[in-house]
């Protein structure tokens, strides 16, 4: 997120790996009482004046294959007003090609203002970029009812069903950050997970149909941020989730998994959590699946590629030079990890480099898999004087 940056690399440790800054509030739930349920957030009312500004033709082909040298020239050749920097860029391919993306801080062009928001989405076909925004020209995630921030972690497109309508298209799952946001730009708190659902018409513009908390609100450090990854096998919807342990000079995250039915990606209630033998309802029982040590970053991408089920991140997290992808036959390993790319952290020159996420439905023309990274500077003005420094960056790795 464009608020991930710091001058120096002790501070820069805290931001990439999550570490508070902020004072706790006290927790929602007391010792000896239920937790609170679980609050929906309101879409915001100028929801139905929802558009993609510019407008694209439509996408030649169903399946889009684009190489990493053309998306990065799309990326940098672009000039939306409400789309000047942002990071994250997790993916879906809609049913008729296109692409939707979701970003989290993003930079606007002046004098728009706010000129940085939570988050926002785009839609690209082929290499044409539009923007969805509102007459309000908000967030398209909008804030909970306690004002805490969205940041999209990962989405997955479902086939929409009889109770959507005919009209509809898609049906596209986001998980988002919960973030309770500090004073200073580098300071911030993950207070749980939401679930998002836009809903795609016959018009071919995403429209935000609801959004609830998944996980309940709470101030824990260590903490499992379920949605750091998603992924659908048949009629499972797979949801990962990192884990910060606090171990000294430990920055790479614990992975574990949970597993909904594909129908009811809200549905807090059908979560099922692998206990190292078996899927089992107890969210207390839930276990490891790769270790902080060698472990991932906080947002991740994990996906059935080519039958395999393949995460891409950085070992030991985001402070790491490498892009590693890992590999298992199982949604929930043993993993295989190799290094793939290069990614600098950039600790040491503050062009940063984060959070890589495989796209493997992208397909590119060499038949290598699309991956990318999201970037930023040490520094807001710079950001904004130079706001390609801020946008994402296309590379290719092997297929597994």
């Amino acid at each position: 997120m464009l608020r991930r940056t710091a001058a120096v690399v002790p501070a820069l440790c805290l931001v990439l790996t999550g570490c508070l800054r902020l004072e706790a509030p006290a927790p929602d739930v007391q010792p000896g009482r239920e937790a609170p349920p679980l609050l929906e957030v309101e879409p915001a009312g100028d929801a139905d004046t929802a558009r993609l500004e510019p407008s694209c033709p439509a996408p030649e082909q169903q399946t889009p294959v684009l190489s990493a040298d053309q998306l990065n020239q799309m990326v940098t050749d672009s000039d939306l007003p409400f789309w000047q920097a942002a990071d994250v860029g997790a993916s879906a391919v809609l049913s008729d090609g296109r692409v939707l993306w979701v970003f989290g801080d993003t930079l606007r062009k002046r004098p728009t203002r706010p000129q940085l928001i939570d988050n926002a989405v785009v839609v690209t076909s082929g290499t044409c970029m539009s923007q969805l925004v509102t007459d309000d020209l908000g967030a398209v995630f909008p804030r909970d009812p306690g004002e805490l921030s969205h940041w999209p972690m990962s989405l997955v497109r479902l086939e929409p069903t009889e109770a959507h309508g005919e009209d509809v298209r898609d049906v596209v799952a986001v998980y988002l950050s919960r973030i309770q946001r500090g004073e200073r730009q580098w300071d911030f708190m993950f207070r749980g997970t939401s679930v998002a659902v836009l809903e795609v018409g016959a018009d071919g513009v995403p429209r935000l149909a609801s959004m609830q908390h998944l996980t309940p609100d709470s101030v824990s450090f260590d903490q499992i941020n379920w949605g750091a990854a998603a992924a659908v096998d048949g009629d499972w919807l797979y949801l990962y989730g990192t884990r910060q342990t606090g171990e000294a000079s430990v920055y790479g995250r614990e992975l574990y998994v949970s597993r909904v039915p594909a129908d009811e990606p809200a549905n807090p209630a059908a979560m099922m959590y692998w206990d190292g033998s078996e899927w089992q309802p107890d969210a207390g029982r839930v276990v490891p699946i790769m270790g902080a040590v060698d472990g991932t970053s906080q947002t991740l991408s994990v996906d059935l590629v080519d039958g395999t089920w393949t995460a891409i991140s950085k070992r030991g997290g985001d402070l790491a030079d490498e892009i590693t992808m890992w590999t298992s036959d199982q949604p929930y390993g043993p993993w295989t990890a190799a290094e793939v790319g290069r990614s600098p952290s950039g600790q040491d020159s503050g062009n940063l480099q984060y959070t890589p996420l495989a796209h493997p439905d992208i397909q590119t023309p060499s038949g290598r898999l699309l991956v990318s990274v999201s970037r930023n500077t040490t520094g807001l003005e710079e950001l904004v004087k130079f706001p390609q420094l801020g946008r994402i960056l296309f590379t290719e790795v092997p297929r597994p």
